[in-house]
């Protein structure tokens, strides 16, 4: 009788610390898909900021304005602008804006990880 009580205690004792373990797997994968869901709404967010600002800047270009202040206004404080690239035809201006996308991580940006967006407004 002794032995069986041991087996079934010893039993018990790993069957804890399993469902311990699959408790945490399952902890660590919840929070890496809810930090790749946070993710793709910072990317969302930058290629939405970056089609405005492509958008404003092109108009500013086809009304002979100055482009880079028009993009400079459209992109909020969390987002860095790595490049504005500007073409002009006798018809239409063209704007390519680069806009880095902010890592989950302090909000920090890197140079590889970036959106481009391009707008062409007919020249007024």
């Amino acid at each position: 009788m002794r032995g069986r009580l041991a087996v079934r205690f010893a039993r018990g004792a790993r069957d804890a610390g399993q469902a311990s373990l699959e408790l945490i797997t399952y902890a660590l994968l919840v929070t890496l898909v809810t930090l790749a869901c946070v993710q793709g709404l910072y990317v969302t967010q930058a290629v939405s900021v970056a089609q405005q600002a492509a958008r404003d800047g092109a108009r500013a270009a086809s009304q002979g304005q100055a482009v880079r202040p028009a993009v400079d206004r459209q992109v909020p404080d969390w987002a860095v602008v790595q490049g504005v690239r500007t073409t002009s035809t006798a018809s239409s201006s063209r704007v390519e804006v680069e806009v880095r996308v902010p890592l989950m991580i302090g909000q920090r940006t890197v140079d590889w990880f970036t959106v481009t967006r391009t707008a062409v407004m007919p020249r007024v």
